[in-house]
């Protein structure tokens, strides 16, 4: 008899992180490092590349020409 396959959604892989998260509280430590060095990162290429601008009207022109706002 042939297994079937199922096509999982985004809420599954929720579902199956929270699992992880509840049996091994380490990823979370990993995940908050990721996020953090990510946001530490972001933060310092936008204050050199804007650096003696006013940064918020410069910032949203950068982000508005790439098309993320």
């Amino acid at each position: 008899m042939k297994k079937e396959l199922k096509i999982l959604t985004d809420l599954d892989y929720v579902g199956l992180y929270a699992k992880a998260l509840r049996e091994d509280s380490s990823l979370f430590t990993q995940h908050k490092m990721l996020i953090d060095s990510q946001i530490k990162s972001s933060r310092e290429l936008f204050a050199n590349r804007f650096k003696g601008k006013v940064f918020e009207v410069e910032a949203r022109k950068y982000l508005r020409n790439r098309g993320l706002i």
